[in-house]
């Protein structure tokens, strides 16, 4: 959630500020001091957000428009319609632009508060579990199964790779000029070190070709999943990454891939360097701290935080107003498991800001998830998760 420029309306237009005034906990308190630690300039802006909130959640009427307020008429038309779904909600409220800053921060209140009349039974799904949860090299005729996080280094045997587990180590002979596949289910990662030195993180649900060696004027690899790369520099030789989408062309850089076939739209982030991105119908170069966002062909180019996108390297998902939607599908990928839930509970619409821990503890996780948001959880097995909307007290 950090901008680069913030003032009291992007605080009280969060939701992990919203949340922290309603329900103050200890690692939200740490949270937000060691926000203000890192950005000083802000505090001026958060102190008068706190105080903004305050009046309002104790019900003193401000920014009066004509001769009744926007709080009591918003009371009013939320008691008459019985607290009626989010955008219903922001439908009334747009009515007064004059005061839009007071009837956004409303509205993230209230819904709060929101009774849920005549739930449909009835839930969707995020994401799959896949029953096959090993790792495992392709190469030649062979199969081998290989331990989550671990580090397969092509760089210093020629026609071979170093295969470095947790507990041991061990060598294995590809053919010459063979192609070899190295597939990472979802619920696993792993580190590939390819033949000219480039590095390769594997996200889990990742696909990959590779030569056991490159040869000629080209170096490529094919991809299906989500990669993070650092591509050694060769001049005279590219580095060419073929999606099922896209066309990749660079030289030396460091930059993120995400191709997952059930994904509308294919991403390219770049981190250092320069890169060429090419569609069926498009090709623009990338500076760093750009994203490509390929769908139906076509190439649609913005300015991101790099961080945003590679922070699963690092064991971390860094999200900044993160639609919930995707984020569960990237939690359901990095653990291997289903998210279920209400087709009443709007997941689209609702977004969350902050880093997320991606530790080995998946309780630990969805505990964390569940404070930066307005959802709970419920393990109905180790596979499957519901998730619904937190029972919230109507009087503060």
């Amino acid at each position: 959630m950090i901008l680069s420029v913030m003032d009291q309306k992007d605080f009280l237009c969060d939701d992990l500020f919203i949340y922290w005034r309603i329900h103050p906990t200890k690692e939200l308190d740490t949270f937000w001091v060691n926000f203000l630690k890192e950005n000083e300039d802000y505090r001026e802006s958060f102190n008068k957000a706190i105080e903004t909130f305050e009046i309002i959640r104790k019900g003193k009427e401000i920014l009066e428009v004509g001769e009744t307020s926007i709080l009591q008429e918003l009371k009013d038309k939320i008691e008459k319609e019985k607290l009626k779904k989010r955008r219903k909600i922001r439908k009334i409220l747009a009515s007064s632009a004059a005061a839009i800053l007071l009837l956004l921060l409303i509205s993230s209140i209230f819904i709060l508060y929101e009774k849920k009349e005549n739930v449909d039974s009835l839930t969707s799904s995020i994401g799959e579990v896949v029953n096959n949860n090993n790792i495992q090299l392709f190469t030649g005729s062979n199969v081998l199964e290989i331990d989550n996080n671990s580090v397969l280094d092509l760089s210093g045997e020629k026609y071979g790779t170093i295969i470095q587990q947790s507990h041991s180590q061990k060598k294995i002979d590809l053919g010459n000029n063979q192609t070899n596949k190295l597939i990472v289910p979802y619920g696993k990662r792993s580190t590939l070190i390819l033949a000219d030195g480039s590095k390769v993180h594997l996200n889990s649900g990742t696909k990959m070709e590779f030569p056991s060696i490159f040869s000629g004027e080209k170096r490529e690899i094919n991809l299906e999943g989500e990669i993070y790369i650092e591509v050694a520099k060769q001049t005279n030789a590219p580095f060419v990454i073929h999606t099922p989408n896209s066309q990749i062309t660079v030289y030396g850089t460091s930059f993120n891939v995400s191709s997952y076939s059930e994904d509308a739209k294919e991403s390219v982030v770049l981190v250092n360097g320069a890169v060429e991105v090419k569609s069926v119908n498009s090709t623009i170069q990338l500076e760093p701290n750009e994203m490509a966002e390929i769908e139906n062909g076509q190439i649609l180019r913005k300015q991101v935080d790099v961080s945003d996108y590679i922070g699963w390297t690092s064991g971390y998902m860094q999200l900044n107003r993160a639609p919930l939607n995707e984020v569960l599908k990237k939690i359901g990928r990095y653990y291997n498991i289903k998210f279920q839930y209400g087709l009443d509970l709007d997941l689209y619409d609702q977004t969350c800001s902050g880093k997320l821990f991606l530790s080995d503890n998946l309780d630990d996780v969805l505990e964390a998830f569940s404070k930066m948001t307005y959802l709970q959880y419920t393990k109905q097995n180790d596979e499957i998760i519901f998730i619904r909307q937190q029972q919230i007290n109507q009087h503060y």
